[in-house]
């Protein structure tokens, strides 16, 4: 068994790398936002919303405090200490950490009913250190009093704070102190941003996930769409089109693709075009030349073949044929060339300020001769001077030669042609027109009378290299002007040339 060669030409392609999907870039990018927003809430909470708890429960305290001092100085029985301890209840701020107690200056403590006995035994040492507590009567509370640095430090390890106070004075005699404690660190649940914050934060955090989840959901069906197009753009479906679905950034691109693909339809449409005229091109230039080069060939070998009889005459007959048709042959290959520089603008046009009419004018005088020695009658009709334009004047001398060319081709003995220069109505140009009474040209022909290598069939026999109307289109389109045909009634044809 022989070696297995290994085949040349072959690629291992590793198949593409599957896309990854926008859905996740945005949720990763949507969750670094919210975890930044999450912390510059918490900088906001202890820089702003806490600082101002702390301010509003102090004035709460404040104002509290006051209220419970000045109900105090007017009850009744001050000593009633069931009474001093409703009105602190009563007078007891909003925020649920804050409580009010009343320090009189006889030793006595009234606390409300609710303060816990791990608050009791804050109060002392608080109020000693900030020296609104007298000596009280008990014996309980004496151990704070013994050291001065045992109460600071019972007071520093406290987690109440004195908030406020305001003193009751009844008949011009200091009475005792009315103080209002909280703890040291404020709540934000008792304010009412703190419960809104609270509230409305997983709220936000859960629609605002939800909307940007599904603004993601709808880009990136969008841009899928976009690259669904875009896929098969590629593949050569130049048809396919994307539905715009807005006027925003996305619209635009999906307008801009729709753009650009009209544009490559038309760029290929245009190839295509191009590519069948190259070839019908090739296929003309072929046969045009493959006609009088066969006609050549044939008199030539019937001259060189000794088996053939001929006379001198026929001899002279042949050599006449043989040169008509190299004269055909290069004025085929020169019209051919002269085509093929205009088309490919190798020569600019050497435009100047000339006199069309004039120059017409003179062609006409200069081809009467040969339509008199035809038997056809030259005429022209119009302006004899004055129709100024800015072109070339040895192109536009080609033109009319040209058109007076195919005049005298074209129609048969005994017939006229007319030439005429007028002005176009409103255009502010000027309108050349060479018209005969021959056999016209058909309804069909007229669209192609002036491509390549085109003839009627019905004057295909007249001779002629096709070439000579199609020069005059380019000599005309590359002034900037316009050239068509018409059928003249009731018989011939009429050639109108514009130029401004």
């Amino acid at each position: 068994m022989g070696r297995r060669l290994p085949v040349r030409g072959r690629r291992h392609l590793s198949p593409a790398p599957r896309p990854r999907s926008l859905f996740w870039t945005f949720a990763g990018t949507f969750l670094i936002v919210l975890l930044a927003a999450t912390a510059l809430e918490g900088v906001i909470v202890v820089t702003v919303l806490r600082p101002l708890a702390d301010q509003r429960r102090r004035e709460q305290a404040d104002l509290a405090a006051d209220r419970a001092a000045r109900a105090i100085a007017a009850l009744y029985d001050p000593y009633d200490l069931r009474e001093l301890g409703r009105v602190l209840r009563m007078n007891r701020p909003p925020d649920s950490g804050t409580f009010l107690v009343f320090s009189s200056w006889d030793g006595r403590l009234v606390e409300e009913p609710t303060i816990g006995e791990d608050l009791r035994v804050q109060l002392v040492p608080m109020l000693r250190v900030a020296g609104l507590a007298p000596v009280p009567a008990d014996s309980v509370r004496k151990w704070a009093l013994g050291d001065s640095e045992v109460a600071a430090s019972a007071a520093r390890e406290s987690s109440l704070e004195i908030l406020a106070h305001h003193g009751v004075t009844i008949e011009n005699s200091r009475f005792g102190e009315v103080v209002a404690l909280g703890p040291k660190r404020a709540s934000l649940w008792a304010m009412p941003e703190g419960r809104t914050l609270a509230l409305f934060l997983p709220f936000a955090v859960l629609a605002s996930g939800i909307a940007g989840l599904l603004m993601v959901r709808i880009l990136v069906a969008r841009l899928r769409a976009l690259e669904h197009v875009a896929a098969r753009v590629t593949e050569g479906e130049l048809s396919a089109r994307i539905e715009t679905s807005g006027h925003d950034e996305i619209g635009q691109i999906e307008e801009r693709i729709n753009q650009m693909t009209d544009r490559l339809a038309r760029a290929r449409g245009q190839l295509e075009s191009t590519d069948a005229q190259r070839r019908r091109l090739f296929a003309d230039i072929t046969h045009e030349l493959a006609t009088p080069l066969t006609s050549i060939r044939g008199y030539v070998e019937t001259l060189l073949d000794p088996a053939v009889p001929k006379t001198s005459e026929e001899r002279a007959t042949f050599l006449n044929d043989v040169l008509e048709e190299s004269k055909r042959l290069d004025a085929m290959l020169t019209e051919l060339m002269e085509l093929t520089r205009l088309e490919a603008r190798v020569a600019p046009l050497a435009r100047e300020r000339l006199d069309w009419a004039v120059l017409c004018r003179n062609s006409v005088r200069r081809w009467g001769p040969r339509f008199a020695a035809a038997g056809l009658t030259l005429t022209w009709e119009g302006l004899e001077e004055g129709a100024w334009v800015n072109g070339d004047g040895r192109r536009l001398e080609q033109v009319i030669d040209n058109l007076l060319a195919n005049g005298l081709r074209y129609v048969p003995g005994g017939g006229t042609v007319w030439v005429g220069m007028d002005s176009t109505a409103g255009a502010g140009g000027w309108r050349l027109t060479v018209s005969d009474d021959g056999p016209g040209i058909a309804a069909e022909d007229l669209p192609h009378v002036f491509e390549r290598f085109y003839r009627a069939e019905a004057v295909r026999s007249r001779g002629g290299t096709g070439l000579g109307l199609a020069i005059v289109r380019e000599i005309v389109t590359q002034h900037g002007g316009s050239v068509r045909a018409e059928g003249r009634a009731p018989r011939g044809a009429s050639f109108l040339v514009e130029l401004r």
